[in-house]
């Protein structure tokens, strides 16, 4: 109820705001989003647009063309306008509750593996309509066989008076303490060719634009078998990516080539607490870790898509990636059996890697004869990864009687040799035949031939050297795997409706021979996985769609592969060579009305049978073993509702959120089930008035309830709640005046013993100069110094809380210069 009164005062405030600003402007309000209406008046007129979005086929649009915008405004601060969409303060976009995890402009994908690259860079006032679609996969797209793969996606559709011409910025900022950061991004559009640079250099802790603890969004495929690293922490980070695209001939010839480079260095320091529901105890384990990591990475993808003539097409693709990494890393910690200790550990790791992942692929598909969707197509792709890595670990354990004297000492002194070769072959062949109008017959055969050669080496200190092999932490395999499939779909689109109902057959053969062992392993399995997809669009401002997915979990090498992996010694991982292919069925429903009130309505369950868990036997000493085995009962359920819209002028949106989960896994030799309920919502005000304010706040309850059937009388339940807010006034000519809080709070619980709150203030003030092309920025963060790095994660038994350093308080002036120019007429 302490909430209440705040969100009603602010309503009202709001409201006077508008009502005064209204007896000076004329503020009309459409019902659609057309252009402005004409006003006969001196008066100077504002206008308002109720933006609300609609249905083109399975796509949400918003028409953005008419949105009057600040100058320099960027896509992110256009998308905090429409209804509907939530923006975090990392630049995570959501849809219905479903994270945007690709980003279009123009339907060409420009880094669209981290969306926050262009929605944080790109003008604002360039784009006409914003896009929301389920992204089909590109076999999809080139084949038309749909394989039900859906990628949420958000594309940006370019005005075409911003297809003649380039644009940008570039920042640079610091401080007398040695804080930085540079960046800067261009974009040229001519008709359908495009070019988009960016390029970044900061010690703040940003990772592609991200703020921190985002994850490194601007890199791909690290990895570090060894898991030398203690988090995220405060990095040092230089970026600079480049993408091409252009299309001709129509849009049958068509090339996109992307490029990033990255450098990454960083020294988090992390606690990690976590606490495991044990039949009769909590085991309880406390660990302090920090590193050093660094990381280079070159990344390289060119597209090219090539139509000799009117019935056939070739596509050619490539792509790279580079990666060296090297990392020190330190560890110390104990364990508890219901707080009494049992052990306590020192651990350091020192080690590098590299890895090489080179692909290409060539596809071609023809019309056969005069129908165009009678199409015959091949798809080839051959993929060679390389990866080393090579390290030493040292680890110094001691174990405690119940009395707290020391009962025995373990050392482990050892040098780590990881290496794979991997090589993948893979195609299909596939065809469409058309039955009747709009009904298509799809038939695809797939093959893909999986080789790989991985080395697990370890090695005692012996004479100085490390050269004695430990047999039972070593091995040295040669793996292929085979996976085939026959698909047949019944797809096509009949009036409002379109639908896809088909059926895989899924062939799955593994072979692993031990080397060292002598051994040999032979695994052989089939299974079918149905799907159907229905999309029901009766008008531009409903929509029902269905999805039914059911899909294979294919177990690893490592999970195959009967070797220990000692990295961290208290906590052994082991191979099972006993273990079959789990298999996943999910289905999603979805509701979307746009009339008065703007409706998302989102229905999600998941049946898991035969699944991968774990099983881990836990000893009086602390000591772990795991080792994965296949489990049943396994399942989930999701409802997301969405209800939008204009009150008194503000913009409102209320969002609820209910999730039921079980994991199974076995704590000992008893199965564990552990149910998981979480419940929640919250509300949205927005309140823009164009060259005076524009005011946001958002609001979020969650309660969490967690209980285990191995020892049902230590459940885990707590309330979690999360408010922000931001003002930005504009009432200066050419200033900028911001200030926004987000304030975070989780409650105490069964296992951790106090609340957590952080309280997270920033400011900023920014003036323009030069016909708004130059602008000058003081910014103040975390003004509180607040500790914001604090976490909580909960899977199966385990409950985690980890404390990690961030950035504190500091202060930063920026320049900035904006650019914007048309090309000359030839």
């Amino acid at each position: 109820m302490h909430t209440i009164k705040p969100i009603i005062l602010i309503l009202a405030f709001c409201h006077v705001l508008n009502f005064v600003h209204g007896q000076a402007n004329i503020v009309p309000q459409h019902s659609k989003d057309t252009l402005p209406m004409k006003i006969d008046s001196l008066k100077a007129a504002v206008v308002t647009a109720i933006m609300r979005p609609r249905m083109k086929g399975d796509t949400v649009e918003y028409n953005t063309e008419n949105i009057l915008m600040r100058p320099n405004s960027v896509v992110e601060e256009l998308l905090r306008r429409l209804p509907g969409l939530q923006i975090d303060a990392n630049g995570n976009i959501t849809y219905n509750g479903e994270k945007i995890e690709h980003l279009l402009v123009d339907g060409e994908d420009i880094f669209g593996s981290d969306p926050t690259m262009v929605t944080r860079n790109f003008d604002a006032t360039k784009i006409a309509r914003i896009q929301i679609l389920d992204r089909k996969s590109e076999q999809t797209l080139f084949t038309g066989i749909d394989d039900g793969t859906r990628t949420k996606t958000l594309n940006l559709v370019l005005r075409e008076s911003a297809k003649d011409g380039y644009f940008g910025k570039v920042e640079a900022g610091g401080n007398p303490d040695g804080y930085y950061n540079a960046n800067g991004a261009a974009a040229a559009f001519r008709d359908k060719e495009q070019f988009t640079a960016i390029g970044l250099s900061t010690n703040l802790g940003v990772l592609s634009y991200n703020n921190a603890g985002a994850g490194v969004s601007f890199l791909y495929g690290i990895t570090d078998p060894l898991g030398a690293s203690a988090g995220t922490g405060v990095p040092r980070f230089n970026a600079v990516a480049l993408h091409y695209g252009n299309s001709w001939n129509g849009s049958g010839d068509h090339l996109v080539g992307n490029y990033q480079y990255s450098h990454y260095y960083t020294e988090p320091f992390t606690t990690t607490q976590s606490f495991q529901t044990q039949p009769d105890s909590i085991y309880g384990q406390l660990q302090q870790s920090r590193s050093i990591n660094q990381y280079d990475q070159h990344w390289l993808y060119i597209t090219n898509d090539w139509a000799p003539n009117a019935l056939s097409a070739f596509r050619f693709a490539i792509r790279e990636n580079n990666t060296q990494e090297q990392n020190q890393y330190t560890a110390d910690g104990n364990s508890t059996f219901n707080n009494t200790l049992v052990n306590g550990t020192m651990r350091t790791i020192q080690d590098k890697m590299s890895r090489q992942n080179s692909g290409a692929g060539l596809d071609w598909k023809t019309q056969i004869g005069k129908r165009t969707d009678r199409v015959f197509s091949i798809i080839g792709g051959l993929t060679n990864i390389d990866a080393t890595t090579n390290g030493y670990i040292y680890s110094l354990n001691q174990f405690y009687r119940p009395n707290g004297t020391i009962q025995s000492i373990d050392t482990i002194d050892q040098r780590k040799q990881i290496a794979s070769h991997l090589l993948n072959l893979g195609g299909s062949l596939n065809i469409t035949e058309p039955l009747w109008k709009g009904g298509i017959l799809a038939l695809s055969y797939g093959f893909a031939l999986t080789s790989d050669q991985p080395l697990q080496g370890t090695f005692n200190r012996g004479d100085g050297k490390y050269d004695q092999m430990v047999d039972t932490l070593s091995s040295f395999l040669k793996t292929k795997e085979i996976n085939q499939h026959v698909t047949v779909n019944l797809q096509g689109k009949t009036g409002h409706l379109s639908y896809t109902i088909g059926n895989d057959w899924l062939g799955y053969s593994y072979q692993q021979q031990n080397l060292v062992a002598d051994s040999t392993l032979h695994l052989h399995y089939t299974n079918w996985a149905p799907r159907v997809v229905l999309n029901y669009t009766p008008n531009q401002a409903t929509s029902f769609s269905f999805n039914y997915n059911a899909s294979t979990q294919e177990p690893t090498i490592a999970q195959l592969a009967p070797i220990l992996n000692n990295n961290d010694p208290l906590h052994i991982s082991l191979g099972n060579p006993d273990l079959k292919p789990g298999f996943n069925q999910a289905f999603k429903l979805n509701f979307h009305r746009f009339k008065v009130w703007n409706i998302n309505l989102g229905l999600s369950m998941a049946l898991m049978s035969n699944s991968i868990s774990t099983k881990t036997i836990t000893d009086s000493l602390g000591r772990q073993i795991s080792r994965p085995v296949n489990v049943d009962g396994g399942r989930s359920s999701g409802i997301n509702f969405y209800l939008g819209r204009k009150l008194l002028g503000i913009d409102v949106s209320l969002n609820t959120n209910g999730n039921y989960s079980r994991t199974v896994n076995f704590v000992n030799v008893d199965l564990s089930r552990n149910d998981v309920y979480i419940g929640g919502g919250g509300l949205s005000l927005n309140k823009y008035v164009a060259d005076k304010f524009n005011l946001r706040i958002n609001t979020n309850f969650t309660y969490f309830d967690q209980v285990s059937s191995i020892n049902a009388s230590t459940p885990v339940h707590y309330w979690t709640e999360s408010h922000s807010g931001a003002v930005t006034l504009y009432i200066i000519r050419n200033f900028e005046i911001n200030t926004s809080a987000t304030y975070a709070w989780q409650e105490k619980t069964s296992v951790f013993s106090s609340n957590t709150s952080v309280l997270l203030w920033n400011s900023y003030l920014s003036r323009n100069f030069v016909h708004n092309k130059v602008g000058i920025k003081i910014q103040l963060n975390n003004m509180l110094n607040q500790n914001a790095g604090i976490s909580r994660t909960n899977l199966g038994n385990i409950n985690t809380q980890t404390s990690t350093n961030i950035l504190g308080r500091f202060w930063m002036v920026s320049a900035i210069y904006h650019f914007d120019k048309k090309f000359n007429k030839k």
